[in-house]
């Protein structure tokens, strides 16, 4: 089994998880595209209680389209997005692949609310394609 680890940009936040990821999955909500500042994000979900944080992370609240309420966690220094939490899946901490200390273990299996992707934003046609998370 690998360890998922990664962080910020600046290296204030760094995170460990010690289990697998539940899903892994790209997210074309807008979002998502707002917080990445691209037309999806990449997210690898894992147990809270498998998953070690350092450092000082701000949150900000928004409503997703699923009606969830939605934090996501931003280091304070860089402003780099590294993780987020839903009120509809308690316990899990849906993090930003790019974060990744080796993003090559990122393996995208879905991809939610596809029908508010930018025409621009091409995806790997073989993933299965959900309209909510």
């Amino acid at each position: 089994m690998s360890e998922f680890k990664g962080g910020c940009m600046c290296g204030a936040v760094q995170y460990a998880v010690k289990s697998e990821p539940r899903l892994s999955f790209l997210c074309q909500c807008r979002q998502c595209q707002r917080i990445t500042g691209t037309g999806h994000s990449a997210e690898f979900v894992a147990l809270a209680k498998d998953t070690m944080i350092s450092g000082e992370l701000k949150f900000y609240e928004l409503t997703a389209d699923s009606g969830n309420t939605v934090t996501s966690g931003f280091c304070p220094t860089c402003g780099n997005p590294v993780l987020k939490k839903s009120s509809g899946y308690p316990g899990m901490l849906f993090f930003h692949a790019a974060s990744l200390d080796n993003p090559g273990l990122f393996k995208p299996q879905t991809v939610f609310w596809h029908a508010s992707h930018p025409p621009w934003d091409f995806v790997d046609p073989s993933l299965e394609l959900k309209e909510h998370v």
